[in-house]
Order: structure tokens, then C-alpha cells, then sequence
């Protein structure tokens, strides 16, 4: 498999949130396990999408649905180790863009993780793929609307 690196733009991180590695997301070797780090990337995501006003569906049955995960390992992560997750936005377009995630340790600002989520949007009463609205690329995208 090719690996493709993931660098991102420091200025497009807008949003953070810290969480602490639980027992229960660890490995025999007292590592997170691949699964629970995706788990708390989601939660990341969804806390950032919470802060910027954006519900998983709102009452129109429309929402954000992730079809692709990015995921880059750097180093092994402990139990009970603070982790800050950094969130932002790539460019996006009609129907859908990019979130982008930087794991780091709390104390000595080590990365640890990067990730990119694919999203788009999605109309769930017709089972397909729709084009954002507005409101939703006006909040994860904000500068293009004050132009």
C-alpha cells in the first residue's frame, strides 16, 4: 500500500478539545487501539461540528456523513494520557470537503496522530448524496462568505 503523508496547514486548524485515554480504549500492551483512536477522532469531529452550530441531522433528515478516513499513526499512545485533538477544514465544495485532525500529547506537544475525514452532504429520508447548504459552508468555511 502507498503511503500518502498528510500535511496540513497549521492556519486552517480552528477548534480543540482534549480528551484522556481510557483503559477500555487500550490494548493488552496498555496502548489505544487503532479503533478507539478512530472513535475519539469521530468525537472530535463531532464536538467540533456541536461548537460550529451544525447538528448530525437536522430536521429535514439532511446531514454530514464521513465516506473516507485518512489515518497516519506517528507513535504509540498510552492509557491515561491527555491528548489535544486540533480540528479544522480544507477547501469545500457543493457536496462535501474535508475535516482534518492533529493529535498531540498534552504535556510535551508530541504529534502522535494525523487524520483527514472525507465528508459530504447526505439526505437521509432519499438514501443520497445532496449538495451543503449555505449554512453549513458558511459555518465550517466562514472567510468564503466575507469576501
Amino acid at each position: 500500500m502507498s503511503k500518502q503523508e498528510l500535511v496540513f496547514d497549521d492556519d486552517l486548524f480552528v477548534f480543540e478539545t482534549v480528551m484522556r485515554v481510557r483503559h477500555t480504549e487500550a490494548d493488552a500492551g496498555q496502548h489505544m487501539t487503532v479503533e478507539s483512536l478512530t472513535a475519539l477522532l469521530s468525537e472530535a469531529r463531532l464536538r467540533f461540528l456541536y461548537a460550529k452550530g451544525i447538528r448530525e441531522i437536522n430536521a429535514d433528515h439532511q446531514g454530514l456523513i464521513i465516506d473516507k478516513l485518512q489515518l497516519d499513526i506517528v507513535s504509540r499512545i498510552r492509557v491515561r494520557e491527555e491528548l489535544l485533538f486540533e480540528v479544522g477544514v480544507e477547501p469545500i465544495y457543493d457536496n462535501g470537503g474535508n475535516i482534518i485532525l492533529k493529535v498531540t500529547r498534552m504535556h510535551t506537544g508530541e504529534i502522535v496522530a494525523k487524520a483527514r475525514q472525507h465528508f459530504r452532504g447526505y439526505d437521509f429520508n432519499l438514501n443520497k448524496v445532496t449538495k451543503l447548504d449555505n449554512t453549513i459552508k458558511e459555518a465550517l468555511y466562514p472567510h468564503l462568505f466575507r469576501l
